[in-house]
């Protein structure tokens, strides 16, 4: 049978595989275990699902480019090849960032979940996948870029939609070229890291993933040590939720009040009900940053709730 291929298909047989990405490369094997690859851009796409379909596919994770930027950048960040500097400069504009995303479960419609991914951030029509599920989108920081707080409830939407747990770490802005590589691989490494801490976090902006990798490495007595501060209030949910807002709101009543849809003196009152019940003034800057890497360790046991 692979005989009779490679006699019809001998335009798109790749004999050293090391001359293409990967991406490109299509291996199938008969029951035998014999294996042929091919070219996937010289063939029709009716021809790829035919092999597809009637042979084993030997590849554990295919992702095609769309795009010659999704190309250049999954060959250099994926596949660690050398980066072809002067392209990626005349088809990449600066600033940009990585958004990256990982869920359990399986979706069963790519394109369709590739489509809702990018529709969830402005100015964003590139996205790489690293494995069957977790991948990063490339946002340009453009004319058409909307800073815009994220909504969390339209992560739920795609959630129920797609019938995936969705974690997603929005990185930090990139000024120029020679950050692209460093910047990728200590992003994925801290999203690693930052997400078996944070299991009822399923969005980390920038630099508050921080706190989580720090979280990490404590042992259950250090956390609990740490946390002894907290039980006047830990069965509080109300007032610990009031108070989370205000320390991500930067201190600031009125802005947490209105996030909040209440009277700026009903948080007022709350801020200080916490103040007087664990005895930690959390207006003074060293304090918040404490509580709020303390709410950081409740997060996991208030999920389980």
């Amino acid at each position: 049978m692979l005989n009779r291929l490679k006699q019809n298909y001998k335009h798109a047989i790749i004999h050293d595989v090391s001359v293409l990405s990967k991406s490109y490369q299509l291996t199938i094997a008969d029951d035998m275990g014999d294996t042929v690859t091919f070219d996937r851009r010289k063939l029709s796409k009716d021809e790829v699902n035919l092999l597809e379909t009637i042979f084993k596919v030997k590849d554990e994770h295919i992702f095609h480019p769309k795009s010659m930027l999704e190309e250049v950048l999954y060959n250099c960040l994926i596949l660690n090849e050398e980066m072809d500097t002067g392209k990626v400069s005349k088809i990449l504009t600066f600033p940009c960032r990585f958004i990256h995303f990982n869920f359990k479960g399986t979706v069963a419609d790519q394109s369709d979940f590739e489509e809702a991914m990018k529709n969830l951030f402005s100015s964003t029509n590139d996205l790489l996948w690293i494995s069957t599920n977790k991948g990063v989108l490339v946002q340009l920081i453009d004319d058409h870029f909307e800073d815009d707080e994220i909504e969390e409830s339209l992560i739920d939407t795609i959630m129920s939609d797609f019938f995936v747990q969705l974690t997603l770490y929005v990185g930090s802005p990139i000024t120029e070229l020679g950050e692209i590589k460093e910047r990728f691989r200590w992003e994925s490494k801290v999203f690693e890291m930052a997400r078996p801490a944070a299991t009822a976090k399923n969005l980390f902006v920038e630099q508050d993933i921080v706190p989580y990798i720090f979280l990490k490495d404590l042992t259950e007595e250090t956390k609990k040590t740490i946390l002894h501060s907290l039980t006047p209030v830990l069965d509080d949910r109300t007032l610990l939720d009031s108070v989370k807002v205000y320390l991500e709101c930067n201190l600031n009543t009125s802005l947490a009040a209105k996030k909040m849809y209440m009277h700026r003196n009903t948080l007022q009152y709350r801020v200080d009900k916490f103040i007087e019940k664990t005895s930690i003034d959390i207006k003074r800057f060293p304090n918040a940053v404490a509580v709020y890497f303390m709410f950081t360790m409740l997060e996991p046991a208030r999920r389980d709730d």
